[in-house]
C-alpha cells in the first residue's frame, strides 16, 4: 500500500491517468482535424469569391479562351488556399469558435449548475 492506497485503487488511478492522456490526444487530433477542415472550407469560399468577382470583369485578349479560363480557375484556387493559410478573412476562426461553443452546449454538465441566491 502506498500512503493508504490499496494496489487495486492505485491501478485504477493509473488507468484513469492514461485515459486522460488518451482523451487529450484525441481532443488535439480532433482540433487539428477541425482546423484543417475549417481552413479548407475558407479556401473554397475564397476561391469561389475570386471566381465570381472575376466574372464581373471584361475578358482580355489573352484570357478569352478555354486555356485562359483554366488558368484563372487554378489561379483562383491557389489564391484561396494561400489566403486561408495566412489567416484569410477570419471565417476559419469563426467556424472553430462556433463548433467549440456548440460542443460545450451539447456536453453534459460535470457538476450541478450554480444555484441562484435571492
Amino acid at each position: 500500500m502506498i500512503h493508504g492506497i490499496s494496489p487495486l485503487e492505485s491501478r485504477g488511478l493509473s488507468q484513469s491517468a492514461s485515459n486522460g492522456k488518451v482523451d487529450q490526444v484525441e481532443q488535439s487530433a480532433r482540433l487539428e482535424e477541425l482546423l484543417r477542415a475549417s481552413q479548407e472550407f475558407e479556401s473554397y469560399f475564397l476561391s469561389y469569391l475570386m471566381k465570381v468577382m472575376r466574372e464581373t470583369v471584361p475578358k482580355g485578349a489573352l484570357t478569352a479562351n478555354r486555356m485562359g479560363d483554366m488558368f484563372n480557375s487554378f489561379y483562383d484556387e491557389e489564391i484561396g488556399k494561400r489566403a486561408a493559410q495566412a489567416g484569410g478573412i477570419g471565417f476559419s476562426a469563426y467556424v472553430l469558435d462556433t463548433v467549440a461553443r456548440n460542443e460545450d452546449l451539447t456536453r453534459p454538465p460535470t457538476s450541478d449548475p450554480p444555484s441562484m441566491k435571492s
